[in-house]
């Protein structure tokens, strides 16, 4: 195992911050152009994904989140008539609810994806080789 020096320590602070400043990007360019955050777009893109609807728990989990830290989000975006939310009726689990997109949800997901794809593109895509491409895929295989 490689030596955790200033080097790696380095590299870490600038992923860190190179990653923080590009989402800061495209969260200001959803909101100024679509009045969504990045991370309302994150669920919403997320739950077109799989198929339109799926378990709450299922989506905290494909965000990386806990269920709870996502509620206030859901309130959010059911309260824009973006998505659905209603209890799945379970044997196992009756507190077991699913969120799905609305027609407006999904209008708003298609919309905010243009500016996602071209933000993506000018801030990310364009400055990577396919020698880079290769290179970030073997190392963020490595990091899962």
């Amino acid at each position: 195992m490689p030596r955790l020096d200033a080097e790696r320590i380095g590299l870490w602070r600038q992923f860190c911050q190179t990653s923080a400043a590009l989402q800061r990007n495209v969260d200001q360019q959803l909101s100024e152009e679509h009045f969504i955050s990045l991370a309302w777009f994150e669920c919403l893109a997320a739950i077109r994904d799989a198929g339109g609807a799926m378990r709450v728990h299922e989506l905290a989990e494909s965000l990386g989140e806990l269920p709870s830290s996502l509620s206030r989000r859901l309130d959010r975006l059911e309260q824009e008539g973006y998505v659905r939310r209603k209890r799945t009726p379970l044997p196992d689990d009756r507190r077991a609810v699913s969120v799905s997109l609305s027609a407006s949800g999904r209008a708003a997901w298609r919309d905010a994806n243009i500016t996602y794809r071209r933000m993506v593109q000018q801030h990310f895509a364009q400055s990577l080789t396919e020698t880079d491409i290769v290179a970030l895929q073997r190392v963020f295989t490595k990091l899962a």
